[in-house]
């Protein structure tokens, strides 16, 4: 039996907590029964954190794949490692919609909350690929048929759906828009009031209420200290990436170059 409570018990975030367990529990499954297991879709925090913890299991191999080179959300596969990974078969899909979408301004969140709308949990939904004429989702590939069933609109717009292979995903070239300034320190409410043009007091609120991410990690502290690379994201605001740090103004203030996709 695998001792969960050692794993789990510095861990404040709850939601990271359940993943963990439930990861612990799939680990236990691999070694008592050879058999291969793979967990839903990860965020890059959730998924650092979770292959941190398999590599203290000796006999554990494990596959992290998002169906697509520049995928952002993965699934692990967990398995014995003297499996040869060419014999594991990856258990995503992908599926294609298309429609009058060209006319539409439908964007990742309408797609998204189409899905959702159907009963199906965020976690099992990949990325999101918006092409002009056309969007491509990567999926857990037991959604494959009920979503080819009963997904026929997003938002007002009649779709079609039809399964697509994996190799034929075409990620999208993301475009950015570029936000400088300047910044008292580097401190998280600085940034984030600059990124996401709200208040240092409104900032701050965010920040308490978790609603506040450092590369996917939550971030409840004001005075976490920002770095070159960072990602930070804000529910319901989208995301911008710390690009530069460019020296410092004569009173002090520091030079900050951010970009958001847009």
């Amino acid at each position: 039996m695998v001792n969960k409570e050692t794993y789990i018990q510095h861990i404040k975030d709850q939601d990271l907590k359940q993943l963990l367990v439930k990861v612990l529990d799939q680990v236990e499954i691999v070694l008592k029964t050879h058999d291969v297991k793979s967990t839903d879709f990860l965020n890059p925090y959730e998924l650092r954190t979770v292959t941190q913890m398999l590599s203290d299991f000796q006999d554990i191999g494990w596959i992290a794949t998002g169906g697509h080179k520049e995928a952002e959300r993965k699934v692990l596969v967990i398995f014995q490692d003297y499996l040869a990974e060419e014999t594991i078969k990856m258990p995503l899909g992908a599926l294609e919609l298309t429609g009058n979408i060209q006319f539409k301004t439908l964007n990742h969140r309408d797609y998204l909350g189409s899905i959702l709308s159907l009963g199906i949990r965020r976690e099992k939904i990949g990325d999101i690929i918006i092409n002009q004429d056309k969007c491509q989702i990567i999926l857990k590939e037991e959604l494959k048929d009920f979503l080819q069933l009963h997904l026929n609109k997003v938002g007002n717009t009649s779709i079609d759906v039809k399964e697509i292979d994996l190799r034929e995903i075409k990620a999208l070239e993301i475009s950015y828009k570029e936000i400088s300034g300047t910044v008292a320190s580097l401190r998280l409410d600085s940034i984030v009031s600059l990124g996401f043009k709200v208040s240092r007091a409104e900032a701050q609120n965010l920040i308490a209420k978790e609603k506040v991410y450092i590369n996917w990690g939550i971030a409840n502290k004001n005075f976490f200290e920002i770095g070159n690379g960072d990602v930070i994201s804000v529910r319901g605001k989208g995301r911008v990436i710390v690009e530069d740090l460019q020296g410092k103004t004569k009173s002090g203030r520091v030079h900050i170059k951010l970009k958001k996709p847009i």
